[in-house]
């Protein structure tokens, strides 16, 4: 575990989706730390972020979240240079063994297509993007999976990627359907990007952690399982998601 200061980005959105402050919370700042890593400027990631804290407040752990490149923060989290990462796709322990999934999942996700012009076909598969010029996020493996020998053109971020597929560069951009709402909503609000055809791909996120931190995975899966049934997963997604969707100049 990490017991040293570390910098690491902390968003409103987290904060304001968990239960308020009571006296309990006081203690939080005395439990043990572990420092998780996520992907920078995906929403997806941020909602994730907010259930896994209020996860391991639960089994007495105070959750801090390293928003990071895709691809280094799933690297670092394997290294052992974090505790884990927030959430990643089945099997992505076979790549990166030292990462061991908690069996019950984080969130749901479906990545969809955007596009800012009509493409003038049908989008129901990875097979009906052959031809289109790509744009995946890099580190992110489901759309890099799913465009496999299609030379796809990698974005640093959910930022870039839309900035690419609003500047032409790109005919279709892979993103996650709920996130990429949120960045459009946000930021590229009067661009005509939109969904085309249907979801490419669905599937739960699990949240991983290092092997070296093993012991906390029946706990984790016990809580999670818990906020599942009960609802309060799906609470906490609905009201991150909400102030997500909120225009940047909100309140202003």
């Amino acid at each position: 575990m990490w017991n040293i200061p570390v910098l690491f980005i902390s968003l409103w959105a987290i904060f304001f989706a968990l239960p308020k402050a009571n006296a309990e919370d006081a203690k939080q700042n005395l439990a043990p730390a572990v420092l998780l890593s996520a992907i920078e400027n995906e929403q997806t990631h941020t909602i994730a972020s907010a259930i896994l804290i209020e996860a391991y407040k639960r089994v007495g752990y105070r959750a801090e979240i390293d928003f990071l490149p895709a691809r280094r923060a799933l690297e670092w989290a394997a290294s052992g240079r974090r505790d884990g990462d927030v959430a990643r796709i089945a099997g992505t322990e076979k790549s990166f063994p030292n990462l061991i999934p908690v069996p019950t999942p984080v969130v749901y996700f479906k990545g969809v297509a955007f596009a800012k012009t009509d493409l003038k076909r049908d989008i129901t598969n990875w097979d009906d993007l052959k031809g289109l010029d790509i744009g995946v996020i890099r580190g992110i493996r489901y759309s890099t999976i799913g465009t496999k020998g299609m030379q796809p053109l990698f974005a640093k971020n959910m930022g870039h990627l839309f900035t690419l597929l609003n500047g032409g560069r790109i005919d279709v951009a892979i993103a996650v359907q709920d996130a990429g709402v949120v960045e459009v909503n946000r930021n590229f609000a009067d661009s005509g990007i939109h969904i085309v055809g249907k979801p490419l791909y669905s599937s739960p996120l699990f949240h991983f952690v290092h092997k070296q931190n093993s012991q906390l995975i029946p706990l984790l899966d016990s809580e999670l399982k818990k906020m599942r049934e009960q609802g309060e997963s799906k609470e906490i997604y609905n009201r991150v998601l909400r102030l997500l969707m909120q225009p940047k100049n909100h309140g202003k």
